[in-house]
């Protein structure tokens, strides 16, 4: 096999690794805030104690801290890819 095409063959995984580490992120996230916002519109979390509210932010902020962590470390990792570097490269030098 050649050089390249091994070379070619690893970049290719390690981007799709990557993308699909961010969609997943992202997907997560949003069933998340579908999922809290049937529980809010149906009355299952109380919003007038203290507790469940407290309990709803904490959690919030665990599942989408860790979801936007994922998120922001797989997009920093697809643009140190190499040849998505010069793809982004020659967009940018474009003239419309």
């Amino acid at each position: 096999m050649d050089e390249e095409l091994k070379k070619k063959n690893v970049l290719d995984l390690q981007f799709q690794k990557y993308l699909t580490i961010a969609s997943t992120s992202i997907i997560i996230a949003f069933t998340y805030f579908v999922g809290a916002g049937i529980a809010l519109l149906t009355k299952q979390i109380n919003l007038s104690d203290f507790i469940n509210v407290g309990v709803l932010i904490v959690v919030s902020f665990g599942i989408l801290g860790i979801c936007s962590s994922l998120f922001f470390n797989a997009i920093f990792h697809l643009k140190n890819i190499p040849i998505v570097k010069d793809i982004s490269l020659s967009l940018n030098q474009r003239k419309f």
